[in-house]
């Protein structure tokens, strides 16, 4: 039954003006608390690692001139972070985004974007203990050096590639363990590793008299054929007379190296050789060509260049290596080098 107090027409009654406004005020604060919420949510999302716990490091570079946006995005086009934006927020805010420092970097996915941010914005540059293995060659050395993170990888290659008068690093860049700083110039690197080489093989160089450059060149192959050093003397006494016999080499490191140049260092390594590789038209192929190298395989240490600069005279005309020992095996005549070929390496 219609209230007799009230009119069909009337309108319903209406709060206070009062009530009005704290109604509306608690549906913005709710809005407001909620998208607070969400976006904080986002944010401590964002941040969060991008990968699994276990994820593998990866090196990133930053390079000169590069801005802070730029540096998110690549970040998380290399699925190192999950948001450019958070992360760009979290530096913004942190005051970080200008303190930024370009170099390489060791990340992994594993890491928060604050912890990655921690690390890029207080620079890599530190020093770490490089250890260069006697033989290692020039493509060898630019890839111990790029992974410890010291230069950008190729850096050497490219350096080598600039010598405009025909400077040859290979077989001066000396082994031995180094400290160097990270992100370092590729130049001052050289610089070390070639003055401890003028340090330390220089003056044997120099007492002996002879050609250094030839000497290094054998000790180079020497390091790369023969473990032994009574060995190695040896063998270099065996090298020489087949020059001077003018019969090739056949050394099979000369021709992994030319196979390297050919490739322009996309691989390192030489575990196998085929046919075609015999057959490949380098000077640094021993089998095709007569007389040395025209420069040294790798950066021989100490030991190998004694062992060059004291050749042995000996019958033998050949020798190899048994693969399982790593013996020196010597032979005075073809027939007898022949037979410890099938003895040694053909047989199973």
């Amino acid at each position: 039954m219609m209230d007799p107090l009230l009119s069909p027409l009337e309108p319903a009654p209406v709060p206070p003006r009062s009530a009005r406004s704290r109604m509306a005020v608690g549906i913005v604060m709710v809005f407001v608390v909620a998208s607070v919420a969400c976006a904080a949510v986002w944010f401590v999302h964002g941040l969060s690692p991008a990968g699994a716990p276990d994820s593998a490091q990866a090196v990133f570079e930053i390079k000169q001139g590069e801005g802070f946006r730029e540096i998110a995005g690549d970040l998380q086009n290399a699925h190192l972070i999950r948001s450019s934006a958070a992360f760009d927020l979290y530096a913004l805010f942190g005051g970080r985004a200008l303190a930024l420092k370009s170099g390489l970097y060791r990340l992994s996915a594993s890491m928060t974007g604050s912890e990655i941010l921690r690390i890029i914005s207080g620079g890599s540059a530190g020093q770490v203990t490089v250890t260069i293995p006697e033989g290692s060659n020039l493509f060898e050395v630019d890839a111990i050096l790029s992974k410890a993170l010291v230069i950008r990888s190729g850096d050497l290659i490219r350096l080598q590639a600039s010598e405009a008068d025909g400077t040859n690093l290979e077989g001066k860049l000396f082994p031995d363990t180094y400290e160097f700083y990270t992100n370092a110039d590729v130049s001052d690197v050289v610089k070390e590793m070639t003055d401890n080489f003028n340090t330390k093989a220089e003056p044997l160089l120099a007492v002996a008299g002879k050609n250094a450059t030839s000497d290094v060149v054998l000790a180079s192959m020497l390091e790369k054929e023969v473990p032994d050093q009574t060995d190695r003397e040896i063998v270099a006494g065996i090298m020489l007379k087949r020059i001077a016999a003018g019969m090739p080499l056949d050394i099979d490191a000369t021709v992994c190296y030319a196979r390297l140049l050919a490739a322009d260092g996309a691989a390192t390594g030489c575990p196998s050789l085929t046919a075609l590789d015999f057959k490949i038209k380098s000077p640094y192929n021993t089998y095709l060509y007569k007389g040395l190298p025209p420069g040294p395989i790798g950066n021989p240490g100490i030991s190998a260049i004694t062992a060059a600069l004291h050749p042995q005279s000996s019958p033998y005309w050949y020798y190899l290596s048994d693969p399982k020992t790593g013996k020196t095996v010597f032979a005075k005549t073809l027939d007898e080098q022949t037979q410890n070929r099938v003895k040694y390496l053909e047989s199973d």
